[in-house]
């Protein structure tokens, strides 16, 4: 999913909460503060970043053995310490939760169409 709106961490895991998981992972990506960095402008095509979104969730279903998966992406004028992305993997065992987890961040980096400009 891609949003202007902040999201909770908390409303996405109590989303995801079902009797059949283990345990359910989480990555929450912020702006970071660096040097000189008092925001950040993230811009996406939309389309084609949903339509990726979701065959990186499709293949993280097939790699791993996982029950659930969100990916949420913000886009727009962010300032430091905001939340710009958070992935959860629900599974019923945590060793393939945190490895699917770690998959869709990387791909996410490398193939979903989305720029950030430092500001």
């Amino acid at each position: 999913m891609i949003t202007n709106e902040d999201f909770s961490i908390d409303a996405l895991v109590e989303k995801m909460k079902r009797p059949e998981l283990g345990g359910i992972v989480t990555f929450l990506g912020t702006v970071r503060g660096d040097a000189g960095v008092t925001a950040l402008h993230v811009e996406i095509y939309k389309e084609m970043a949903e339509q990726e979104l979701e065959k990186l969730k499709r293949e993280a279903r097939e790699k791993f053995e996982i029950e659930a998966v969100e990916i949420v992406h913000r886009e727009g004028e962010l300032n430091v310490g905001e939340n710009i992305v958070a992935i959860l993997v629900g599974a019923k065992h945590r060793k393939e939760a945190f490895r699917a987890c770690e998959y869709l961040i990387d791909e996410l980096k490398k193939r979903v169409p989305i720029w950030k400009k430092e500001g």
